[in-house]
């Protein structure tokens, strides 16, 4: 199937990344944490391309100005797009309506903040389009870590209060109201708070390294944690 996959990230800038790690991590640790993170999901969906050739890729980013930030952290297959809206919603909905305009295919919306999540996952998600109207990755913290759709329902991204544990309860009401379809993917954890992070460090001793395997993550956290 055919589908246009959007990462969503915004700069790797010290200081304004992964800023709820900033009790355990300097500033400058934090940034580059996010660039191990986009260096792993880049290779990632490269992989994913390569099984399902029909993909287009999309980097949807923050700040507009930034876009030479991601040079050497996201390969030229991925069409940049600059965010746009007031909240994450917004800018959410834009960048799937941007890559929706120029590739008239059906939008996978992910962040980049989730290293482990198993190349599968997009498989299936690709899988589920094919029957229903959306698709949905849940997260534990009461929002989604993936959200794809046919084709952008404005609808889903339209209220107030984004960032908080009630979006996933949110999207799947207006879902049902408009009669959308949907798909549910396994629940995963993204890493934005140090507890997250030394979750991340066990879960990946026991991980069975291969091309997905993120390695510019472990080695980032082998550093940090040799201090």
């Amino acid at each position: 199937m055919q589908a246009a996959v959007i990462l969503m990230s915004r700069a790797p800038i010290a200081g304004k990344t992964k800023t709820r790690l900033d009790s355990h991590l300097k500033d400058e640790e934090c940034a580059e944490l996010h660039k191990a993170f986009l260096k792993d999901i880049n290779n990632k969906f490269l992989n994913l391309k390569k099984i399902h050739s029909r993909l287009d890729l999309y980097l949807s980013f923050t700040p507009e100005d930034s876009t030479s930030l991601f040079s050497e952290l996201i390969a030229p297959e991925f069409t940049r797009i600059p965010q746009r809206g007031k909240n994450l919603g917004e800018r959410m909905y834009n960048s799937a309506a941007d890559a929706y305009q120029k590739s008239g295919l059906p939008v996978i919306v992910t962040g980049s903040d989730l290293p482990l999540l198993d190349i599968e996952i997009f498989t299936e998600a690709l899988a589920g389009l094919k029957e229903k109207d959306l698709v949905i990755g849940p997260s534990q913290d009461g929002g989604y870590y993936l959200i794809g759709m046919r084709k952008p329902q404005k609808i889903l991204f339209d209220f107030d209060n984004w960032g908080r544990s009630s979006v996933l309860e949110k999207t799947i009401k207006k879902a049902n109201r408009h009669n959308l379809k949907t798909h549910f993917l396994p629940e995963a954890s993204d890493v934005d708070t140090f507890k997250e992070l030394l979750k991340l460090r066990s879960e990946l001793i026991n991980r069975k390294s291969d091309s997905n395997y993120p390695q510019n993550t472990q080695n980032f956290i082998q550093k940090i944690f040799a201090y």
